[in-house]
């Protein structure tokens, strides 16, 4: 082909070609490789993305072995495993099953590393160690971007947390630029609740936030337009489009208490600044429940439960990132009195919620079913886990990675 048609169209070419066969075309010719691996393509890469479903569980095996004494008795092995259901517009959903292969850099994080978001065909996963700097315990993060369509992933040794002497807390987000396809960690630091104050409040807060881009592979510091003191993060988020989105509080000191109101703070990738989102009277003065966040199509959606017992999630959707928009789409309910929503892990192309539920029996094991807001009814998938949460992230096929 190479011989006969010109390198522009080759190029258009290439971008109209899945992953898969990206990935053979680099192993035929050197000019082939290169160009599949320039930062350019890969930024501009325009294939229309198929959209997966990638699940982590714990699968338990319950073992039978019989001793020198001739007595029987059971053990219970627990195996983590990974796999990837292609998510198709049909009814197939549940059958497109693959397992994943998992790379070392994820392995070395240890078992059931927290997964903190997915955007744009990236997940980044996390894991917490202890450390002892200056003769007081720091708390590390190491972080692992992996992108699982081309079995790539990069190790990103964060810089140690704050002090853990209960006067700041830090949370970090994860979003790639959809302008540029660079992955990007944000990390931002904020006075804790134990310490918020008047007093305390005068204080200059160490490093407030810190922006960490892959291509440039360093940590650098924005002073311009960061979040007021008062408010409280967590590290409930999500990425849409150039937005990473986190569940926050806006508190107030009232004598010896402290009065929260929920809220959304946001950061654009692309002018690296932070807005404020209110929320609906009702969400933003929630008391006895908890909020998260999601992604519904190109929509940012925030779901509302209660504490305990969790029996149902309200879901509410901001159209085109305008906070005024936020309407009440519909409410998840478990159909069964032998099955409990544990929660809501993310929404398939077609807008189905992809749930976690407990199946209320002698082995207390978790399943992941597919919610239907018409008809109310679940589907089970096939994936059930042990004792500890399955977990499941919706991605899109993309070459972000390749050329790191």
């Amino acid at each position: 082909m190479s011989d006969y048609v010109p390198f522009e169209i080759q190029i258009e070419i290439f971008k109209k070609l899945p992953v898969k066969s990206l990935l053979r075309c680099r192993s035929v010719s050197k000019p082939w490789k290169s160009l599949i691996d320039s930062s350019d393509f890969v930024a501009n890469y325009h294939f229309n993305h198929k959209q997966r479903v990638h699940v982590r569980y714990v699968d338990s095996i319950h073992k039978v072995a019989i001793t020198a004494t001739m007595r029987q008795y059971r053990s219970k092995a627990e195996d983590e495993k990974y796999v990837s259901i292609v998510d198709d517009d049909d009814d197939s959903f549940p059958q497109n099953e693959f397992p994943i292969v998992v790379p070392s850099d994820v392995r070395r994080l240890g078992k059931f590393p927290d997964i903190i978001g997915s955007s744009h065909g990236v997940l980044c996963l996390c894991a917490i160690s202890r450390e002892f700097c200056r003769a007081q315990l720091c708390k590390t993060k190491t972080f692992v971007l992996w992108n699982p369509s081309i079995r790539k992933s990069i190790r990103i040794r964060l810089v140690p947390d704050v002090l853990i002497n209960e006067e700041f807390e830090t949370v970090v987000g994860f979003g790639v630029c959809p302008r540029t396809s660079d992955p990007k960690l944000v990390k931002l630091t904020y006075i804790s609740s134990s310490s918020f104050t008047k007093k305390f409040m005068r204080k200059c807060i160490p490093r407030q936030v810190e922006l960490f881009n892959l291509s440039s592979g360093f940590w650098r510091s924005l002073s311009m337009n960061v979040p007021r003191k008062s408010i409280e993060l967590t590290w409930e988020q999500v990425c849409v489009d150039k937005f990473i989105y986190w569940v926050a509080f806006d508190r107030t000191r009232v004598g010896h208490t402290i009065q929260k109101k929920n809220m959304i703070l946001s950061f654009d990738m692309t002018t690296e600044e932070f807005t404020e989102i209110d929320l609906p009277s009702n969400l933003a003065n929630l008391y006895n429940g908890c909020l998260l966040v999601s992604k519904l199509c190109t929509s940012l959606v925030v779901l509302e439960t209660e504490y305990e017992p969790i029996r149902e999630y309200c879901v509410w959707r901001m159209e085109h990132g305008n906070p005024n928009t936020f309407t009440k789409l519909f409410v998840i309910k478990s159909p069964f009195e032998s099955l409990q929503i544990k929660t809501v892990h993310d929404f398939r192309k077609t807008g189905e919620p992809i749930i976690e539920m407990l199946l209320v029996n002698k082995d207390a094991q978790n399943a992941v079913f597919v919610y239907e807001p018409e008809s109310e009814e679940i589907s089970d998938i096939g994936i059930a886990g042990g004792g500890l949460s399955c977990l499941a992230k919706s991605y899109i096929e993309t070459l972000v990675l390749l050329d790191k």
